[in-house]
């Protein structure tokens, strides 16, 4: 059986290793006060993204994404509780605004990661190396 990529997402993050530590986003049990939208675990992104409507999070107020974490977590555990909302968003249609400069930094990146992870490129250099 397929398991949906929402459900495995909550599974492994439901662990209890994670959830009863305190110092992982899935074992958190307290108030947010983020001061820089650089500390903002990854997990949260794809959430706040859908929920704000911003591909760059940082067009968001720190204080609106701390009023609407603390108003919507619940202590550990709590990460399973914004995957589903997120999913319902997004199964709802609600959409995230990317700009130009969002999708070419998008494309940038993709052709980096192509260039120097390619299997030919990494097969090409092996065999320069023999010749040498």
């Amino acid at each position: 059986m397929l398991v949906s990529t929402l459900e495995a997402r909550v599974a492994f993050y439901n662990k209890p290793e994670l959830v009863e530590n305190p110092f992982h986003p899935a074992g958190f049990n307290g108030t947010f006060a983020f001061s820089s939208h650089n500390l903002i675990p990854e997990v949260f992104l794809g959430f706040l993204q859908r929920h704000f409507g911003h591909y760059r999070i940082r067009k968001v107020p720190l204080e609106s994404i701390n009023a609407l974490l603390n108003e919507l977590w619940e202590g550990p555990g709590s990460l399973e509780k914004l995957f589903r909302l997120e999913d319902e968003m997004r199964a709802n249609g609600k959409e995230v605004k990317f700009s130009a400069a969002d999708i070419a930094s998008i494309k940038s990146k993709q052709e980096d990661e192509e260039e120097n992870d390619s299997p030919l490129q990494l097969a090409t250099n092996f065999n320069e190396d023999e010749t040498n």
